[in-house]
C-alpha cells in the first residue's frame, strides 16, 4: 500500500492549524488566554468563546481522523463541502454576483472533488481494512495495533 494521499496530508494539516487558531481565539474570547480579555458584559461574548473552542475541538478531531485515514473524516469532509456549495448558493441570492457565487463554490467544489475521486477512497477504505486486519504500517500506528507480544 502507498503513503497517505498528498492532498489528505495537506487537508489535516490545514483541519489542525486552523483548530490551534480557533482553541486560541476561543481562550482569548473567554479571557483565559494572554492575548489580552474579554469583558463579560452580557453581549454573548462568553458563548461565542465556548463555541469557538467546540469547533476547534472539532478541526483537530478530523484533522487527526484525516491524517489517519479514518473513513469518517472522508465522510465529514465531503458533507461539509456540500453544505459549503449550499452557503454559496446563498452567497449568490444574497449579492446577486455571480462571481461571489462562484468564488464561493469553487473551495467547497475541489473539496468535494477531490475526496469523491476513486484512488481517494480506496486509499481510506484500504486504511480501513488494514486497521481491522492488523497491518499497522497501513495507517502509521505502529505499536498501537495487535496483540502485546511477550518474551
Amino acid at each position: 500500500m502507498q503513503g497517505r494521499p498528498f492532498g489528505v496530508l495537506i487537508l489535516g494539516a490545514l483541519a489542525i492549524a486552523i483548530a490551534i487558531i480557533r482553541v486560541l481565539v476561543g481562550l482569548q474570547l473567554l479571557g483565559i488566554a494572554i492575548f489580552g480579555s474579554e469583558v463579560w458584559d452580557g453581549s454573548g461574548v462568553f458563548w461565542v468563546g465556548l463555541m469557538t473552542l467546540v469547533v476547534g475541538a472539532i478541526y483537530l478531531g478530523v484533522g487527526w481522523a484525516l491524517w489517519s485515514l479514518r473513513p469518517w473524516a472522508l465522510m465529514f469532509t465531503m458533507i461539509m463541502a456540500v453544505f459549503g456549495l449550499v452557503d454559496a448558493m446563498f452567497v449568490l441570492m444574497a449579492t446577486g454576483n455571480i462571481a461571489y457565487g462562484l468564488a464561493a463554490a469553487a473551495i467547497p467544489a475541489l473539496l468535494l472533488w477531490y475526496t469523491s475521486r476513486e484512488d481517494i477512497r480506496a486509499q481510506f477504505a484500504a486504511a480501513d481494512m488494514a486497521q481491522y486486519t492488523g497491518n499497522p504500517q497501513a495507517t502509521g500506528d505502529i505499536g498501537t495495533s495487535g496483540p502485546p507480544t511477550s518474551v
